[in-house]
């Protein structure tokens, strides 16, 4: 591997915090990212208001689950990261319940959309997510992107492929890579960014 490698970066997508006036109390609530976690945390002390303690927490993935963690809030489902695989297990909890869903506002709810009315899905805009338009970036032999949205800004912005290797940090980025005609060479075994650096090691091997 070359020693002298550059790295770069950058999100392309800019974040902000959607206040919400009240939520509905349910049985669950699911959260799809870290970021989803931390803006209803933020959301609950600008309400003066404490975790609600009689509601069951589940995540997306392990990462998410360990931010949780990390804050001192138990979490009762962690699901693989997989939307599909994610959704029957967390199912196989959580049918016929009701489930709060913190999320950005450009969610894609895969979750919800994948359980249908198996579960009473209340989604929660917690906080706003949109793609920059004015950033430049160096040219890359290997490309790595967090998130579908950070896809779509940077191929907004630079249309035309240069054959870049890609690397994807999980199956829901990956899967937005190819419906925009991107081969991903690499994903990220767990979605956390010592997993992504090694997919990124992985290319230049």
């Amino acid at each position: 591997m070359d020693s002298n490698c550059t790295v770069e970066g950058q999100s392309l997508v800019a974040f902000n915090a959607q206040p919400f006036p009240s939520y509905p109390e349910t049985e669950w609530i699911f959260f799809y990212s870290a970021k989803a976690a931390a803006y209803f945390q933020d959301g609950l002390q600008q309400l003066g208001q404490a975790w609600p303690v009689n509601t069951k927490i589940a995540a997306m993935g392990a990462g998410t689950a360990q931010w949780l963690q990390d804050h001192k809030i138990k979490v009762q489902f962690v699901g693989t990261g997989v939307p599909e695989e994610a959704c029957q297990q967390f199912l196989d909890q959580s049918i016929g319940k009701s489930v709060l869903f913190p999320q950005a506002l450009h969610s894609k709810k895969s979750i919800e959309k994948l359980a249908g009315n198996q579960i009473q899905a209340f989604p929660l805009i917690v906080y706003q997510n949109r793609m920059k338009e004015d950033f430049d970036l160096i040219p890359a032999d290997v490309l790595t992107f967090t998130s579908p949205l950070n896809a779509q800004a940077y191929y907004k912005r630079y249309p035309e492929s240069n054959q870049q290797a890609i690397v994807a940090i999980g199956h829901t980025t990956r899967l937005a890579l190819e419906a925009m005609g991107q081969k991903v060479m690499e994903v990220a075994k767990a979605p956390y960014e010592s997993s992504l650096a090694q997919a990124v090691l992985r290319c230049l091997w």
